[in-house]
């Protein structure tokens, strides 16, 4: 997502925090982009089953309206917002292999208590 004109990160994230957490395991992840300091993207996980997704949003969902609403006004567009099951992850830094999502082994352990 790209900042509007004058718009700064720090802006981004002042607008980006929430109010209150989701009540359930959650990280979000925030970068800038090499190239153009201005496009920003966040990829956030959250560890409830896909079954259940749907309710926690529900819960949540006037705040992350309220929310949304600020980001708009240092954002010029959002290109992509949708939710993903994650299915694997791969660590790349010597011989290429897939970690089992979940285990102690994951980047994302402490997220589940792994």
């Amino acid at each position: 997502m790209p900042l509007k004109g004058g718009a700064t990160f720090d802006d981004f994230i002042s607008a980006w925090e929430a109010d209150k957490g989701f009540g359930v395991p959650a990280r979000v992840f925030n970068a800038v982009s090499l190239v153009d300091d201005r496009e920003i993207l966040s990829v956030g996980f959250v560890d409830v089953d896909a079954s259940t997704f749907e309710a926690l949003a529900s819960r949540v969902s006037d705040q992350e309206a309220m929310r949304h609403s600020r980001i708009a006004d240092v954002i010029e567009s959002t290109e992509l917002r949708a939710f993903y099951e994650l299915r694997t992850e791969h660590d790349f830094s010597a011989t290429p292999r897939q970690i089992a999502v979940g285990t102690p082994e994951s980047l994302l352990a402490s997220l589940n208590g792994a």
